[in-house]
């Protein structure tokens, strides 16, 4: 966990040296979390006029049902916008780092900056799932906070291994001039992600036997349990992106830095 929040600190210093490029980029990356915990909002409200459809008139039904529809559309329009902005975002901010430190952003900076952003977004993301499930389930939510920090421990160890790994690659192909095989770079790359990715659908299964359990007790109401169990697979969806886009991060960290070593010699 700490080797994931040193590497994305450091190179966020280092790829966006302005104070308003780094205000962008959070706001883009808060952003993209409010998007998808308002899925959320949107199947809580669902629920609720579909389980009170006996109970409302007809006109008040189809007002909801639109007002539903009309949410849910301006969510994919702001989604969309939200994606589309972050190159221009990155462009600004890197015609910056050139200006302050006479250097221009190469295909491993703007690889760099996407992974980053995409990081950011997830970590909201996990953030306010957290947030919403404490609100419905307390006790649930302190389960889904020990699974999420093992889960999160265990992907700072892959990216530690990964950035070793390729920063080996990356320098046996400078002293060499030899690339490693193909199946050797992708491969290992491929394994760590999917490595992460199979650890955090174990913790779904975990939080799935849990919040059954629950329900099956009647601790829990029904609407409550579709809702968590959408929210689990939201963050199980956020955890399995984040493990693939560490692993690239460490690709790309690892190619912008043994070019740096070779621009400081």
């Amino acid at each position: 966990m700490i080797t994931i929040f040193r590497e994305l600190r450091d190179s966020f210093k280092v790829l966006f040296p302005g104070g308003r490029f780094r205000y962008v980029l959070i706001v883009l990356s808060m952003l993209g979390a409010i998007i998808s915990i308002s899925e959320l909002l949107v199947l809580r409200f669902f629920i609720k006029i579909v389980d009170a459809e006996g109970q409302l008139e007809k006109e008040r039904f189809i007002a909801l049902g639109i007002g539903l529809g009309i949410f849910y559309v301006l969510m994919r329009v702001s989604q969309y916008f939200q994606r589309v902005y972050r190159v221009t975002a990155f462009k600004r901010a890197f015609k910056s780092l050139k200006k302050i430190k006479d250097k221009d952003a190469k295909n491993s900076e703007w690889a760099m900056a996407f992974e980053i952003s995409s990081l950011l977004t997830n970590a909201t993301q996990l953030l306010a799932v957290l947030v919403f499930i404490f609100i419905l389930e307390p006790y649930f939510a302190l389960l889904n906070l020990v699974i999420l920090v093992a889960i999160i421990a265990y992907l700072g160890r892959l990216l530690k291994g990964q950035l070793r790994l390729q920063i080996k690659f990356k320098e046996k192909k400078k002293l060499s001039g030899k690339a490693a095989a193909p199946h050797q770079r992708y491969s290992s790359r491929i394994r760590a992600a999917e490595t992460g990715a199979l650890v955090a659908g174990g913790g779904m299964v975990i939080l799935l036997g849990a919040l059954l359990i629950l329900s099956y007790n009647g601790e829990i109401t029904v609407a409550n349990t579709l809702i968590i169990f959408f929210a689990t697979r939201l963050q199980n969806g956020s955890l399995t992106a984040s493990s693939r886009s560490l692993m690239r991060y460490a690709k790309a960290k690892a190619g912008a830095k043994v070019r740096d070593d070779d621009e400081d010699e």
